[in-house]
């Protein structure tokens, strides 16, 4: 079943007559993942319940448009426009008098809220309003949501697909890396090999010692020497994205804060799997891990300042509840939801380790498809 053929039966549920997505370089992320091509151009995507789908592109994307919609199986018109002023007649046709979502949030100020569906400009907005005055418009959040915090077996698939590709990569480390080198010169590097076979979850995470300790550092022209090496990476080889943090050791043999801080951490993720299958409260899982983690003595209130895992999908941030020690407790996981998990610690100044899986959510536990070592790697 393509997206198109899910998105009708969501629309159904829902009772909403269709959904609108309009993208313009690239500002909204679902045109890319209906469409599955990046086009750059003005275009919208109208997905209808009862109605034939349409497809409104500029006149030089539409051929490549057609052609990805024909590989999907998806049967939608594709209309060209020359100027605004046909998109407005074109879409006036369309969604005259109906129920109508688009992208925007509802509540986007709360953990719990929208912020996933807002995407549409104000301006567009207005324009629509101008040209429909008989639509109703709905915010498309209860879609979007369906659509992408469940994965199906093929995204699955793909995910396996995409952690198998980065942890060859990441085993691949120490045979390459070596000190001298600049954190920058590694992400490069390390980013090259991702391209030639796919694209970038996101920018490569490379951190050496004290940069390590800024979970989101900014790679820099540091050079590497002794100590912790934290990487963390992903690539998108099909349509889900990887997300994997190794953290090695570099020159020499580690000492023995370190190789307990990373045992310590193994262990907590351990513990945390115990509590991730369909059904449990999101917030479990982290809880648990901190436990684990104070049963070994780590402050977690001042060493482990983030949650426990995000879901992963099309984008590597995805859609569904975070697992983080202050998710509310009535959000529960759902099997075949995907996450990352990454405990971490981190010393201002000194050190930081993440250790980071990908896992899918099952009926009885988690799936885990990616791993870290039990013992860090040695460059």
């Amino acid at each position: 079943m393509n997206l198109f053929e899910r998105t009708k039966i969501i629309l159904e549920k829902h009772d909403i007559d269709g959904w609108l997505v309009m993208s313009s370089e690239g500002n909204d992320i679902h045109a890319q993942y209906l469409l599955d091509v990046e086009a750059h151009i003005m275009h919208f995507i109208y997905i209808s319940r009862n109605e034939k789908d349409h497809v409104v592109s500029c006149v030089m994307e539409a051929p490549m448009i057609k052609k990805s919609l024909e590989r999907q199986g998806i049967e939608a018109e594709v209309s060209t426009y020359k100027s605004f002023k046909d998109i407005g007649s074109i879409l006036a046709k369309l969604l005259k008098d109906k129920k109508i979502a688009l992208n925007f949030g509802e509540d986007v100020l709360s953990s719990s809220g929208t912020g996933y569906a807002e995407f549409l400009p104000v301006g567009l907005y207005n324009a629509l309003l101008k040209y429909s005055p008989t639509t109703k418009f709905v915010s498309a959040a209860p879609i979007i949501y369906e659509l992408r915090s469940v994965k199906s077996p093929e995204e699955i698939e793909d995910l396996k697909h995409a952690t198998k590709a980065t942890i060859e990569i990441l085993e691949d480390i120490p045979n390459w890396v070596k000190i001298g080198m600049t954190e920058k010169e590694i992400k490069a590097k390390l980013e090259y090999e991702y391209l030639k076979i796919g694209t970038l979850s996101f920018p490569a995470i490379v951190a050496n010692n004290e940069h390590a300790a800024d979970p989101h550092h900014n790679c820099s022209d540091k050079k590497v020497e002794k100590g912790v090496l934290l990487i963390d990476s992903g690539v998108k080889t099909r349509r889900i994205c990887s997300d994997i943090t190794w953290t090695y050791w570099v020159g020499g043999n580690p000492p023995e804060d370190f190789l307990q801080a990373y045992d310590a951490l193994y262990y907590s993720k351990k513990v945390s799997y115990k509590y991730i299958k369909a059904g449990a409260p999101a917030n479990m899982p982290a809880i648990k891990c901190r436990e684990a983690l104070q049963e070994r003595g780590y402050d977690t209130d001042k060493l482990y300042f983030h949650g426990l895992a995000h879901p992963i999908g099309f984008v590597v941030h995805d859609i569904g509840p975070g697992m983080s020690m202050k998710t509310d407790p009535s959000r529960l996981l759902v099997e075949n939801m995907v996450y990352s998990n990454e405990p971490g610690l981190y010393w201002e100044n000194k050190w930081g380790i993440r250790l980071e899986d990908d896992l899918v959510v099952g009926k009885d536990g988690a799936i885990v498809v990616s791993y870290n070592p039990k013992n860090p790697l040695l460059i």
